[in-house]
């Protein structure tokens, strides 16, 4: 097996040879930073891919989650990364498009760290495009009126996008009546422009105070970065 074809962390392994969305730092961080522990009824992972999201917050919490993935190849994949996992019985791969998705429950919590390039060369590889485009389908105004549906009264939403793009989703999540702040500001460095940003969505308008977080300060991760991702990286 080449070694990209899965990424081992502490007390889980992911395989991803079959998805286009591989593991990436980002993802990683986002998962290890998302508030969870307040968190008492079921989880939400929107275009979960190879499932990372979900067996993060799998393993700082005792909570269910339901994981969407609408390809077919990323959703066997995530399932037997579900099943190999430790908390196997408290995830729950659910193969289908979440915006076609009959589901009548709310949810405390969701998690999406979904596909936002627009303008780009598309590949010519289709699951490539569904993975990393929101055009066609899986839109921005699409994307939130779904959320609207799924989120509880007092649940809360986190969305992991570019800086850019986090500000066309807030116009987005502004027309269904969904407010939006800024929890997370990322940073590959100190002096270099934000990388991504994590959005807070809930039904009523909230005041929070934005983190920032580098990835990096030079060559060595920051503090900050190793704290996070400690109970997840074999290198920590």
């Amino acid at each position: 097996m080449a070694a990209n074809t899965y990424f081992q962390f502490k007390q889980f392994t992911v395989h991803q040879e079959r998805c286009a969305m591989k593991v990436s730092t980002e993802a990683c961080l986002f998962g290890a930073w998302v508030p969870v522990a307040a968190v008492s009824r079921r989880v939400l992972d929107i275009g979960t891919g190879t499932g990372l999201l979900s067996l993060m917050l799998a393993q700082r919490s005792d909570v269910s989650i339901d994981a969407v993935e609408m390809d077919g190849e990323a959703a066997q994949q995530a399932r037997q990364n579900f099943e190999a996992s430790l908390w196997a019985d408290r995830l729950h791969l659910v193969h289908c498009n979440v915006l076609e998705w009959e589901n009548t429950d709310c949810y405390d919590l969701i998690i999406s760290n979904p596909p936002f390039f627009t303008s780009s060369l598309k590949s010519q590889k289709s699951k490539n495009n569904l993975a990393k485009h929101d055009t066609g389908d899986f839109s921005k105004p699409r994307f939130a009126k779904k959320l609207l549906a799924l989120l509880s009264n007092e649940g809360l939403a986190y969305v992991l996008y570019p800086e850019a793009e986090a500000e066309e989703f807030v116009q987005c999540l502004a027309k269904v009546g969904l407010y939006a702040c800024t929890a997370l500001v990322i940073r590959n460095q100190p002096d270099k422009a934000i990388f991504r940003m994590v959005l807070q969505v809930s039904r009523e308008k909230t005041s929070i105070d934005t983190e920032e977080l580098c990835i990096r300060n030079g060559q060595e991760h920051t503090p900050e970065f190793v704290k996070l991702l400690r109970e997840y990286y074999l290198k920590y």
